[in-house]
């Protein structure tokens, strides 16, 4: 990108819509552009707290809705066996939700939209300081009235809740507002918000073709223990005024313009910070350095940068990839738990570990060595030459390797150099002698070279258990000689026979954060 004279990151959305206005003029304007990106990282959040409403679900009779008081059973036993429900007990009259612990009774209507929710102070007396005690939870999907989004009556909604709210504020998710000429409701609604310790915040502006400062007492919500802000100009951190983020362990970082010092300076004074995750950015930041002693995961999603610097991650764990824009260096200097690297695309990164550039076919060193490293998802391009004889290279890098994922992604051009000769003259490494595995394809096969790495693989592979390739019909041609018969969605081979199953992808962005998965890339389920 040429957003700057000097080369440096793109500062203010102007200079973005100056580059995307410059891409081509038969293409689509920046507007157009902005409209499409929006709504797709809106579309990558975690889930709101309270599910969004249904498209039909306008109306308020709270004979639709969720009951506090009783439960009717009409819709549920409709169909039944009379013979197998049985009779309702006969009521008392008596209120025996309203005596439940507080406790119990506040994580009930923490459930509640904000509407539903105040509603209950009608109950009781009793209701009446359950609502006062339970964590508020605003979104603005709920805020919209019979006329549709109309920015100011849905900021004033939403600063007025907060403001009016007796109790603590768990969450707010405001995703549909653009913030301009509101700046006023804005800054007092984040005031309101670092006052009544918000624990959860998502932040969105729908900026085109503005640009808005995020707030600055946003990095004084030191409540905060989820935040994800979207299409904002990120302030300046000075040492007079540094965030106040010691509970803070999840931060995205959507479409936002930040100086690379700004997100190192975040970064810093953020203690307990576990899930860092860059979407969509460009050009600023221009690097993404990782200075962290808590960072588990590190998510770098479709951002333009010019490097990635892992230069002292003690806990980092995961280091994953969905690149797009210019060929940037992946330099790993200080990541001594790191299991999980990808997808790393052999076209755009290249990789340096340990102050060692890593090339096909070098001389391995103890030093550009990551034995932490359990898994690995590679995009390759099997007719490259360059890119081929990078693989067992990598194999060597990460010698306790257990778990291969592989995307081949075609080429029209075709070096016929590593062909034949090379993948049959190649040795074992210690990764193939005791470790790895599982190797998925993630693609079929269909050349020759991408078969031939395959049986690499399997013919040195000690400890191999299974390799999922789907099925294709170069594959069914490969393998008809000696496993005839089989046909289906994929087959893994390195046992005696094939096993036949379905290689279901789980690459998507929410899984890219999510620690609970063991394989964020896909899940194979074997067939009976």
């Amino acid at each position: 990108m040429d957003a700057d004279d000097d080369g440096g990151g793109m500062t203010t959305y102007g200079q973005i819509e100056q580059y995307f206005n410059n891409l081509g003029l038969d293409g689509p304007s920046a507007q157009e552009r902005i409209d499409f990106i929006f709504p797709f990282i809106v579309s990558l959040l975690p889930p709101p707290l309270v599910p969004g409403p249904e498209a039909d679900g306008d109306s308020d009779s709270d004979d639709e809705r969720f009951s506090l008081t009783s439960s009717s059973s009409s819709d549920s036993d409709a169909g039944a066996d009379p013979a197998a429900v049985p009779p309702a007990a006969p009521s008392d009259g008596e209120d025996h939700i309203s005596r439940l612990p507080d406790s119990l009774l506040t994580d009930i209507v923490s459930r509640l939209t904000t509407k539903e929710a105040a509603r209950t102070v009608a109950l009781s007396t009793r209701w009446r300081g359950v609502w006062a005690a339970t964590p508020l939870v605003v979104d603005d999907a709920y805020l919209v009235g019979d006329e549709g989004i109309r920015d100011i009556p849905i900021v004033r909604a939403a600063s007025r809740c907060v403001a009016a709210h007796p109790g603590p504020v768990r969450g707010v998710r405001l995703t549909r507002v653009s913030f301009f000429h509101h700046e006023y409701a804005l800054r007092r609604l984040v005031a309101d918000l670092v006052v009544k310790g918000v624990q959860d915040l998502v932040l969105f502006n729908r900026p085109w073709p503005l640009d808005m400062p995020l707030p600055e007492d946003t990095l004084r919500c030191a409540s905060l223990e989820r935040l994800y802000i979207g299409v904002w100009h990120f302030p300046k951190i000075t040492a007079a005024r540094p965030p106040a983020f010691d509970k803070l362990r999840e931060l995205g970082l959507f479409h936002c313009i930040v100086e690379n010092e700004d997100l190192e300076a975040l970064l810093a004074h953020c203690p307990k910070l576990e899930v860092l995750s860059l979407v969509m950015g460009y050009k600023s930041p221009s690097r993404l350095r990782i200075v962290s002693r808590s960072l588990k995961v590190v998510v770098e999603w479709m951002s333009d940068l010019d490097e990635v610097v892992i230069e002292d991650a003690p806990c980092l764990e995961r280091l994953m990839f969905k690149t797009i824009g210019e060929r940037r260096p992946v330099k790993i200097v200080r990541a001594p738990r790191l299991e999980l690297l990808g997808f790393l695309d052999l076209s755009l990164h290249t990789l340096e570990i340990g102050g060692i550039a890593i090339r096909a076919g070098m001389k391995m060193r103890a030093k550009a060595m990551v034995p932490s490293l359990k898994m690995l998802a590679v995009n390759v391009r099997f007719a490259r030459s360059e890119e081929a004889k990078m693989l067992p290279t990598l194999l060597e890098c990460f010698p306790c390797l257990e778990t291969l994922h592989i995307k081949p992604v075609p080429s029209k051009y075709h070096d016929p150099v590593h062909d034949v000769e090379f993948w049959e003259s190649l040795g074992s490494c210690k990764c193939l002698e005791s470790h790895l595995k599982t190797v998925v394809f993630h693609g079929p096969l269909t050349r020759n070279h991408e078969f031939r790495f395959k049986n690499y693989i399997a013919r040195e592979g000690k400890v191999l258990e299974t390799v999922m390739v789907p099925w294709s019909a170069e594959l069914e041609d490969h393998l008809s000689s000696t496993f005839p018969g089989e046909s289906n969605a994929a087959v893994g081979v390195g046992e005696s026979n094939p096993r036949s199953g379905v290689i279901a992808s789980r690459w998507r962005f929410q899984n890219a954060i999510d620690l609970a998965l063991d394989d964020p890339f896909c899940v194979v389920r074997a067939e009976a």
